[in-house]
């Protein structure tokens, strides 16, 4: 007997849990000497459930709890609350899940006996279980917006209307991103073209103006550290050749230069000097130079009669403290120069959307006037090819739509049309994707141009030029059979990709990214704009292909998580993250390099970031001298979780499951009232990172016939997290060999949330191999092996 007084609740869940478990059977199964009460109610949950709680709890000398009902995922928070209203620490409360795991799985032998292992399992952990509290940290009131483009003005705004304190961290010289060069926008509503620059130039004008934004143009972050509420930002600047204080934008420095290079604004449709201003209505205002095509003459410097220009500066280094961070660096065109059957590049005259889009613009290369590049004159029929790069599984492609391309070849085509009368299009598609009122759209174009806009539901396989004139060769597979379209001029709808240096701002944030480079939320349905580090939100075509409206709605909701998080003053932190004892730590930092979260640093000692820890517990085993442990996951709790799953002698299968994914996906197995095997019994871990030879060698002396560890935090972390699984479980392999226990009586699969059904087959083809064994204790277990799987 220890010197825990527990006090037991067993819910009825309206016949969902009593209607399968015997629960008189169950009351007498886990009468205990440490127990004082044991109660069943309706619905625990329920408020009068809740106020039962309380007062069981109040009129008895209980210090723990033990609630047998449905999954802690579902009301363990509520119960933990209730219980301190009535003195008892949260963290002695423990939810038994004895619905989900038990009641709800289909076709069990035995309900009620499993239910007896799922609480005895609990209450044993229960009696190791210590109070705690919650951790407390202040939050610095300012914000770090990474993107100067629609995403990143529209973060920002937000923000610094809530008056909190905005950095606007961009690379280019100016603000305005992709947007600005679009020239027009598509409105579902009025069905027509809007000016791009009418709309963003405003906004432009009001970042410029606002006290509480600080723009960091011409910059680039080079390193955060820290946790959510309190980063500390590294901002390398420059070199900036024109003091921006100084210049007052007159333009002579740009006059006097010599040096003519390509114009990126433009697509390099036309040509600007090194010292520069990028378009008219660019913010900050001042001019800049190209320091990567200026020869450092000098003239420029002898012509600024401000003296705004020093060709001797360095890059500056500026450090930041922010509480949140937004990634809205958005996205480039990608670039189909590897497509050689388009002849991008090859031909002058093959172009793409975004191109078309800077030709068709007021203030761009031709003024707006629609001309074919090479002669200068208007296009007699142009071919737009859809889905270039896009849908397309091949190296160098984005596999999924980029969600937008369809748009801007309708809006390009409707454009055409009504102001270049005589002007036939081409539409070659793989499908129309005009989702929403953007149906509308669709259908407007093709009414109004019946005769001029042609759609063709076909890919183009080739482009050649033949006499002066280029010709797509197209199946229509709508039955038209193969066709040869002669044609002025070629337009790409190319895929949206991430920018080229998204490589290092995955390094420098330590955020995770997609197979596609995108920027990865933690969860696409609940926290579409959380990444998987705390405090670090995404927003915009960052994230993935979308729209303008998408955009300004995403980073909307970004900037709206940032101001919750903010305008708390202090967050609060469950203590489920590594903790150091500094008097055992012999400064190894094997923990620092096994940390995938990069939570585990060194400062004078070794310390560990509470908010950006996952609480794995990868840590642990790797600690030389068991400095560190993990307050809500200790040897002693999982030893005795083990004892109580095996208390009763029979033979069982142990599943240690994530909390976060194979938990999870176990709870949507009862759920969807799938059967697993009657002998497997669920453990709860962090992660299967926090498991030692120690614990797994405790489970078989204690009758384990096998352990089945389900993991699937590394399908949504990333592949490195999937990387440290596999060798954990190649490191529990071998020290139970080195015991004398052979290989296939553990194994491991990686769970995947929506795949549920996975976990069940792997838990019964797992499980099959204990047969005997588990029911005939004289037999020895099958010889099948874990590869036969």
């Amino acid at each position: 007997m220890s010197d825990a007084k527990i006090g037991v609740f067993i819910c009825q869940c309206g016949g969902n849990i009593s209607g399968e478990i015997d629960i008189g059977h169950l009351k007498n199964a886990i009468s205990d000497d440490d127990v004082i009460f044991i109660e069943e109610n309706p619905y625990i949950c329920s408020v009068e459930g809740q106020n039962k709680i309380k007062e069981s709890i109040e009129s008895s000398n209980v210090d723990r709890i033990v609630i047998a009902a449905c999954s802690p995922n579902m009301h363990e928070k509520e119960f933990r609350r209730c219980a301190e209203s009535a003195g008892i620490n949260q963290y002695l409360l423990e939810v038994a899940n004895i619905r989900e795991q038990c009641a709800w799985v289909d076709k069990d032998l035995d309900h009620t006996a499993r239910a007896i292992d799922i609480v005895n399992s609990v209450m044993h952990g229960v009696k190791q279980a210590v109070p705690h509290e919650k951790t407390s940290l202040s939050v610095v009131k300012s914000a770090l917006v990474i993107g100067g483009g629609i995403s990143g003005i529209t973060a920002a705004l937000s923000l610094a209307r809530q008056n909190i304190k905005v950095y606007l961290v961009e690379k280019t010289p100016t603000i305005g991103g992709n947007m600005v060069k679009v020239g027009k926008v598509f409105s579902a509503d009025t069905l027509s073209e809007e000016c791009a620059m009418c709309s963003l130039g405003p906004l432009m004008g009001e970042v410029a103006e606002n006290q509480n934004i600080k723009i960091f143009s011409q910059s680039q972050v080079t390193g955060v550290a820290g946790h959510a509420g309190n980063f500390t930002v590294d901002i390398l600047t420059g070199p900036k050749f024109v003091d921006e204080e100084k210049c007052n934008a007159c333009g002579k420095c740009s006059r006097a230069c010599n040096v003519v290079t390509g114009d990126d604004w433009n697509a390099s449709l036309s040509t600007r000097k090194a010292a520069y201003k990028p378009f008219s209505q660019a913010v900050p205002l001042s001019y800049t130079i190209d320091g990567d095509v200026c020869v450092k003459c000098g003239t420029c410097v002898d012509s600024c009669p401000a003296g705004a220009i020093d060709l001797d500066r360095q890059a500056t280094e500026t450090t930041l403290n922010v509480g949140a961070v937004i990634i809205a660096t958005g996205h480039q065109e990608l670039n189909p120069e590897d497509k050689e059957e388009f002849g991008y590049k090859k031909y002058h005259d093959v172009i793409t959307q975004m191109e078309l889009a800077r030709i068709l613009a007021v203030n761009g290369p031709t003024s707006g006037k629609l001309v074919v590049p090479s002669t200068g004159k208007k296009p007699h029929r142009i071919v737009m090819i859809q889905c270039v790069g896009s849908r397309d599984r091949k190296e160098g492609s984005i596999p999924h739509c980029s969600t937008i391309c369809c748009m801007v070849a309708l809006k390009h085509a409707n454009y055409i049309i009504d102001h270049y009368k005589g002007v036939e299009i081409y539409i070659c598609y793989t499908d129309m994707r005009t989702p929403g009122t953007y149906e509308n759209y669709y259908f407007e174009t093709q009414k109004k141009g019946e005769k001029t806009v042609k759609f063709i539901r076909g890919k183009v396989a080739e482009v050649k030029k033949n006499k002066g004139k280029f010709v797509a060769r197209v199946e229509d597979t709508l039955g038209g059979g193969i066709l040869d379209i002669e044609n002025d001029m070629m337009v790409l709808s190319c895929a949206l990709e991430p920018p080229e240096d998204i490589l290092r701002i995955e390094k420098a944030l330590g955020v995770s990214l997609t197979h596609e480079m995108f920027v990865k939320e933690k969860n696409s349905k609940m926290e579409p704009t959380q990444t998987t580090v705390p405090g670090i939100f995404v927003c915009g075509t960052a994230k993935e292909a979308m729209d303008v409206t998408a955009s300004i709605n995403m980073s909307r909701s970004a900037a709206s998580q940032v101001a919750e998080l903010i305008s708390q003053g202090n967050i609060e932190i469950e203590p489920d993250f590594a903790v150091i004892n500094q008097d055992r730590c012999l400064m190894c930092k094997e923990c620092v390099k096994s940390c995938h979260s990069g939570a585990v640093y060194l400062g004078e000692t070794i310390q560990v970031d509470p908010v950006a820890c996952s609480g794995c517990g990868g840590c642990i085993s790797k600690c030389q001298n068991n400095a560190i442990s993990l307050p809500l996951s200790s040897d002693e709790d999982i030893f005795a979780r083990i004892d109580g799953c095996l208390s009763t002698g029979t033979p069982a299968v142990i599943a240690f499951l994530d909390k976060e994914i194979a938990y999870t996906a176990a709870d949507s197995m009862g759920k969807n009232r799938l059967n697993y095997p009657s002998e497997v019994r669920i453990i709860k871990v962090p992660s299967i990172l926090r498991l030692e030879p120690k614990h797994i060698l405790h489970a078989f002396k204690m009758g384990a016939a096998g352990i089945f560890l389900g993991d699937g935090t590394g399908n949504a972390a990333g592949s490195h997290v999937s990387e440290k699984l596999m060798l954990k479980v190649e490191e529990l392999k071998d020290e139970l060999e080195k015991a004398g226990i052979g290989p296939e009586r553990i194994y491991f699969y990686e769970a995947y949330l929506p795949h549920y059904k996975g976990l069940a087959s792997k838990l019964k083809e797992f499980s099959s191999l204990f047969k005997d064994k588990i029911y005939n204790k004289n037999k020895k277990h099958s010889k099948k092996t874990i590869k036969e799987i």
